[in-house]
């Protein structure tokens, strides 16, 4: 891999304090948002519905929900075209966001009026399962123009603290999507638990409102996005390329950590806690970690160091699976820290190689690669471990997890210094922090 012409993200060099106070909170908010609908379509929905006693088969349907974050690259190009109308300097980002906010607000409160006090017994599952698969929709179309509005706003030296709002925030989405909706789902009923989800998700809009976008830059307003140009850059396959490689062994072990305590006798109540406030307070610290590292050691040689170190924590949870309880949680902790830090790091790393004439698409692309790897990677890790068990899985990932961060690490450069490129048409200039080479 070479980066000899690498485009980087042409947002403002040096973004004004002011505004950066402004987005960061506006991109977590958003964040918290889309993560809140992904994990009550895809975690508790599904749970509540198998616990009102609703066949595997028909739970099995809940598949779908992962769609369109898989599949929306597809139409990100028409979304970006919306954000960034051909021959006009001026962004459409935050129109988009507030209208896909404020219809998945509608959507959750319709829904939740549908249901109204009907119990889970008696919930007709077909239209519920119809209004998640809208949201999901609406939820991956949003996050298109969110990434591309992070990507255009955010420069080299202030990328890490948008990409710690957009892991941070998925933590607590994920919290509030699971814990809490599923609390207020047994005290008040599913239909309240949806109507105050949707006031969840209005409210989280309101961060944005005070953030203005900039303009473009005139040279760049007469392209036309589109997959075709995305994949045709060398950066967009490099990066694919590391996404891949990085992130293949890591998705085949993380959905066995559930299954694994299981099988090792905790209780529900160890494993509600330990997935919960723990794991959630493990991965912002960790969030907050690879914005560190990013900030001081450069997005490339943060993704080596946080991904060698889970590669570490795999290792010895092969090691491990007949340790106590106490040792096993340490060690999962340590896993879900370095997962967001390796994810912040990542992140920032691959928004240095979008281009400035469509981020969105660009982005999109690496994020909908990201899904697939994680819906094949759980596949294969649950069949290495019907298969050859929990060790076979555990060992798999972390030998993935190392030989990709070595691949990484050698095609790296040796330092994280911008250099001036420019992307053949568009007038703008890149800088490389380290981009695979």
């Amino acid at each position: 891999m070479r980066h000899d012409t690498v485009p980087q993200t042409g947002q403002a060099q040096g973004t004004p304090t002011a505004s950066l106070a402004r987005l960061v909170p506006a991109i977590g908010s958003i964040y918290i948002a889309q993560t809140l609908v992904s994990m009550i379509a895809m975690q508790s929905v599904p749970a509540l519905l198998r616990d009102a006693g609703v066949p595997l088969e028909m739970i099995g349907f809940s598949a779908l929900f992962m769609a369109p974050w898989v599949l929306k690259v597809l139409w990100a190009p028409r979304i970006e075209r919306w954000r960034l109308p051909p021959h006009r300097t001026r962004r459409f980002s935050k129109r988009i966001i507030l209208s896909g906010q404020a219809l998945l607000a509608l959507v959750f409160a319709g829904t939740g009026l549908m249901v109204g006090n009907a119990t889970l017994e008696t919930l007709a599952v077909g239209p519920l399962f119809a209004a998640l698969v809208l949201a999901a929709f609406l939820a991956a179309s949003v996050d298109i123009a969110c990434d591309g509005m992070a990507v255009d706003h955010l420069d080299a030296r202030s990328r890490q603290w948008g990409n710690l709002a957009q892991v941070g925030g998925g933590y607590v989405g994920f919290l509030l999507g699971t814990s809490v909706f599923l609390i207020v789902c047994a005290h008040f009923g599913p239909g309240t638990a949806l109507v105050c989800s949707a006031c969840f998700i209005a409210a989280l809009g309101l961060p944005l409102l005070g953030f203005s976008e900039s303009p473009r830059e005139p040279g760049s307003a007469a392209h036309h996005p589109g997959l075709r140009h995305a994949l045709s850059r060398r950066e967009i396959r490099q990066g694919l390329l590391a996404l891949v490689l990085l992130e293949a062994g890591l998705r085949t072990a993380t959905g066995l950590i559930g299954p694994l305590l299981v099988d090792r006798g905790a209780d529900l109540e160890f494993i509600g806690w330990l997935f919960g406030g723990f794991t959630v307070g493990c991965g912002l610290a960790g969030a907050v970690l690879g914005a560190v590292l990013v900030r001081h050691l450069g997005a490339w040689r943060a993704v080596v160091l946080a991904y060698g170190f889970q590669a570490v924590i795999l290792a010895s949870l092969a090691l491990a699976l007949d340790a106590p309880l106490g040792l096993l949680a340490t060690l999962i902790g340590l896993k879900f820290s370095l997962m967001a830090a390796g994810l912040v790091s990542l992140y920032s790393a691959l928004m240095g190689l979008t281009s400035p004439r469509q981020a969105g698409v660009d982005f999109t692309v690496f994020q909908s690669a990201d899904a697939l790897v994680a819906l094949l990677g759980g596949l294969l890790g649950g069949w290495l471990a019907g298969r050859w068990g929990y060790g076979a899985s555990f060992v798999t990932a972390a030998g993935c997890a190392a030989v990709a961060t070595l691949i990484v690490a050698c095609r790296t450069p040796g330092t994280d210094t911008p250099s001036a490129t420019t992307e053949p048409g568009s007038g703008l200039s890149a800088d490389t922090s380290g981009a695979p080479s």
